[in-house]
């Protein structure tokens, strides 16, 4: 059997050209009031909340300050089509999302039963340019209405953030996590987390923590390593953090086996 296609973003935009008629727009419209009812005082940065229409390849709603977090005019957005948001993506950024997040994305929908897919949320983090020429951290979290038969995107309705106060250099993040419960709005199992560098420099491990993974490899706790390398055993949770981070592996097990795997220890 031939493997199956990777479907890539711009793939989807070009192939997906119907309307199916068993796609209401009551599911639309529902996933726009769940979104709109998210308190904006709960928002700690700039937000907007966006519904896109990947049949029609373009933004049917887009609700928020567009001109004061972009730049842009939300007129400007939904006239201009998704082009027009592709063309202000970090162009290094779009590639990983395109060729690699989005992908992913696509094959847990396929695997995942089409009566589910409300109940997960899919996180993105990339650089997007203002109208000012400025990059800024766009942090993205929402979700599809999909296709009962192909389980592909039909829409999809997103809170996006401004996240640059918070969030410095080019790494990227990917997530998905599924709701407790039907009314659950903020509580959430993770399923999957992975951490994307557009610039490997950012992916490789600084001599201490090449140090700190060595004495790990060794079997020595965080408090132990703390005494002999001299330093506070928060520092050494926190050198432990983000080499799990930069390797995208869950615990320490999962660690000493890619670092042997990769040739690092």
């Amino acid at each position: 059997m031939p493997p199956k296609k990777i479907i890539t973003y711009t793939g989807l935009l070009t192939d997906i050209y119907y309307r199916p008629k068993d796609i209401g727009s009551r599911e639309v419209l529902q996933l726009l009031r769940q979104a709109e009812a998210i308190p904006r005082q709960l928002l700690p940065f700039k937000g907007i909340i966006h519904l896109i229409d990947y049949t029609q390849r373009r933004h049917v709603a887009l609700s928020g300050e567009a001109k004061n977090m972009i730049g842009f005019d939300a007129r400007e957005v939904i006239e201009n089509g998704l082009e027009f948001v592709i063309s202000i993506f970090h162009k290094d950024d779009f590639k990983i999302y395109n060729e690699s997040i989005f992908g992913q994305a696509i094959e847990f929908l396929r695997r995942t039963p089409h009566e589910d897919h409300s109940q997960y949320v899919f996180t993105y983090s990339y650089r997007m340019k203002r109208a000012d020429g400025k990059w800024i951290q766009i942090y993205q979290q929402g979700s599809y209405v999909t296709d009962p038969k192909t389980r592909l995107p039909l829409y999809g309705i997103a809170l996006v953030t401004d996240i640059s106060p918070l969030k410095k250099g080019s790494s990227m993040i990917f997530s998905i996590d599924k709701k407790k419960n039907e009314d659950s709005r903020f509580d959430y199992d993770n399923i999957l987390t992975h951490n994307y560098y557009p610039d490997p420099e950012e992916s490789r491990l600084t001599g201490r923590e090449r140090e700190i993974l060595g004495r790990l490899a060794d079997g020595l706790s965080s408090k132990q390593i703390a005494g002999k390398l001299h330093l506070s055993e928060n520092t050494i949770v926190n050198h432990r953090k983000n080499i799990l981070r930069k390797t995208n592996t869950k615990n320490v097990a999962e660690l000493i086996r890619y670092a042997i795997n990769n040739g690092i220890i």
